[in-house]
């Protein structure tokens, strides 16, 4: 990816003398940025445009170049690619649209370019995309003329939308946040999002990455290079399906993807998933201010209702309020004229006037040890106090890098005084409460990534060998209780004792061995909720009546299913499926009859280690009753947990059983076990991404 960046030369190639021509906007943005390469524009016109000869072809081009950016007629574009491949030029940017995003017709022109790229060893970004930028040596490439408004920054832009980057790129610069690099990716041909990821992440220009995308182009690798990263990554995944599904086919050709299982994903690799531009913007000045590293928050306002908003967004967001020291609280005292404010925290400051104070309780509140940051929120007109006010922003500043502690700073001022401040400091501005608090939530709980995304250590007693070949006669399609019960038991998962019958004689003796009481249920595979087609027969205590069980189920097939009966226990689902992007989801939740009415679960991709498998559990806040309420015996959720970490390694191991159901299962003061289990199995598995 460096070689796209840090391009000496560029080839701008789709040029002409017309006033509508859109390659003149690449030269403009050259020239906007100030590059400080060499700039060769070919047209097959010809001619002059900026000082610059327009050669007719790449051919012509009198050397080599690091980087070609095209913007051409889409049919034109694989020979154009050729062309380049021919010139030795190793790094292209395709910016024309007219691709897949029109429809399945197109797919022969991507064909074509893919077969050019690895004939030439080339490396493409785009098509349907407006380029890059690199703000610290003035590589700027896209055709819509852009200003170079604030000075380099630190924020690297990942956008799969050309016009969606380009507004992320203006709000920052509304805030005076500057950024680093920019890659707008569009249809994702060759180069995608993970690619980009894993550069910015070793750049040392970077110090956070944001990231739009319609589309996930492998799931699972976005989760590893997103763990391998210790820069915070800001990422807003729309396309959710419907009408919006609908656009980004057109778009960037780009399918939607489950919802629920992204969200999952992201949360397991350490991704800060934002659902809007707005929480985009906010994350990003968040993640910019210094780490904090607790929940201790201090709330210093000139506004006591303000102040108020401030105390429930820090209850809202976990955040704890210590109260100030006396003396502190005697500083301020000293100084308030009507002394008709109690100054907890929050201090509300609004009966005092000394902005120097101001200043000072900051830097007493930032040097304590028992606080971790700072909320400030400064009210000022700018009529009388614009002067005081404009230094003691640039002031709390310097406290805060001098302290290493963050401070956001909320103003409330006219809009002159806002954009003044926003210019001259440097560091992000807040304009609400609410969002700096979430803003400095989203930083304290940002951490390094785990080495490991996925488990790599498998529990012991697992026969995957044995499983392997149980599965391997399989027919595709729902899987036989018994079958599926003999591959589950390989990998250590409990089910309750069982015995599948073909006569009542079978199930008679079955009853036996297991001890009564009995369960009797069908097995016919295709039956999916038994109870709905009274396939289930419980309380089975004696011979005659495995006898009238047996008869009563034979019209749903031969084949029954004979379970011992079991002691009540809180009941659970565990299983999971199989995602074409991320592979393996697991499911755990609440089960039995209220799975579908609380929909109290969670979702992880799979492998999963002890540590996920625990944290999966107690996502979901029926787990509590695990650990023992009002007087009951604590119940094994460590068991629990054993089960949903092997689940997760039977689904990885076996991507060819696309889903898998074990509801309920049944958890006791020792122990756990299904107490019911279903699986369909595909012809053919494969695990992407």
């Amino acid at each position: 990816m460096e070689r796209f960046f840090e391009a000496k030369s560029v080839a701008v190639i789709g040029v002409s003398s017309s006033p509508t021509n859109l390659g003149r906007a690449i030269v403009f943005n050259l020239m906007e940025f100030q590059y400080q390469g060499l700039i060769y524009l070919v047209g097959p016109k010809g001619g002059v445009f900026a000082g610059h000869k327009i050669y007719r072809s790449v051919a012509e081009l009198p050397e080599s170049v690091d980087l070609a950016a095209v913007l051409v007629p889409a049919r034109a574009v694989p020979e154009v690619v050729r062309q380049c491949g021919e010139k030795g030029i190793p790094r292209i940017i395709v910016e024309s649209a007219g691709f897949r995003e029109l429809g399945e017709d197109r797919l022969e022109l991507e064909r074509e370019i893919r077969e050019a790229l690895s004939r030439y060893g080339m490396r493409m970004i785009g098509p349907n995309c407006i380029g890059i930028i690199n703000r610290y040596n003035g590589l700027a490439v896209p055709f819509m003329p852009m200003k170079a408004e604030v000075h380099p920054g630190h924020v690297a832009i990942v956008s799969q939308s050309g016009g969606v980057g380009a507004t992320i790129i203006n709000h920052c610069a509304a805030e005076g946040i500057g950024f680093s690099k920019f890659a707008s990716i569009g249809n994702k041909l060759d180069v995608h999002e993970n690619d980009l990821i894993a550069y910015f992440a070793d750049d040392s220009k970077t110090r956070m990455i944001f990231v739009y995308l319609e589309g996930i182009a492998k799931g699972r690798e976005l989760m590893e290079v997103a763990a391998r990263s210790s820069k915070p990554i800001v990422l807003h995944k729309s396309n959710h399906g419907g009408a919006g599904a609908v656009i980004a086919r057109s778009h960037s050709a780009s399918l939607s993807t489950d919802d629920a299982v992204t969200e999952a994903a992201f949360r397991q690799c350490g991704i800060l998933r934002v659902v809007d531009q707005n929480e985009a913007l906010t994350a990003i000045k968040g993640l910019l201010l210094p780490k904090m590293r607790g929940r201790r928050l201090a709330v210093i306002s000139r506004s006591g209702g303000h102040a108020v908003m401030a105390a429930d967004a820090a209850d809202e967001f976990g955040f704890q309020l210590p109260s100030f020291p006396k003396e502190l609280v005697q500083m301020a005292e000293a100084h308030a004229r009507a002394g008709v404010i109690q100054f907890h925290n929050p201090m509300d400051l609004g009966d005092v006037f000394d902005l120097e104070l101001y200043e000072k309780l900051a830097q007493e509140t930032l040097s304590r040890a028992d606080i971790d940051g700072l909320l400030f929120i400064h009210n000022y007109q700018g009529i009388f106090d614009a002067e005081g006010s404009r230094k003691l922003v640039t002031r709390l500043g310097h406290l805060m890098h001098t302290s290493g502690k963050p401070i956001a700073v909320c103003l409330f001022t006219m809009q002159r005084e806002l954009e003044y401040n926003r210019r001259s400091a440097d560091y992000p501005i807040f304009t609400d409460p609410r969002d700096a608090v979430r803003a400095l939530a989203w930083n304290r709980d940002f951490s390094s990534r785990p080495q490991h995304v996925f488990g790599t250590q498998r529990p012991g007693g697992m026969d995957t060998e044995g499983a392997r070949r149980l599965l391997a006669s399989a027919p595709q399609g729902p899987l036989a209780p018994d079958l599926l019960a003999s591959a589950l038991a390989c990998y250590g998962i409990p089910l309750v004792p069982w015995a599948v019958a073909e006569s009542a004689e079978e199930a008679v003796a079955a009853a036996a061995r297991l001890g009564f009481p009995v369960v009797m249920k069908t097995a016919a595979p295709n039956v999916v909720h038994k109870t709905d087609v009274e396939g289930v027969r419980l309380h089975v205590g004696d011979d005659a009546e495995v006898r009238d069980a047996y008869a009563s189920l034979l019209p749903l097939g031969r084949r029954v299913l004979v379970q011992r009966m079991t002691d009540p226990g809180m009941e659970w689902i565990v299983g999971g499926r199989q995602d074409d992007n991320f592979g393996p989801v697991i499911l755990v939740g609440l089960g039995g009859i209220y799975v579908e009415v609380l929909k109290e679960s969670a979702l992880g991709i799979g492998p999963l280690n002890t540590a996920q498998a625990r944290a999966l559990v107690h996502h979901c806040r029926g787990s509590v009753v695990l650990r023992g309420v009002r007087g009951q015996k604590a119940l094994d959720e460590t068991a629990l947990m054993d089960m949903v970490e092997r689940v997760s390694w039977f689904l990885y191991d076996f991507p060819q059983v696309r889903e898998l159901d074990m509801n309920p299962v049944r958890v006791y003061e020792a122990g756990c076990a299904a107490l019911d289990w279903r699986a369909t199995l595909s012809a053919k598995g494969s695990r992407t991404g």
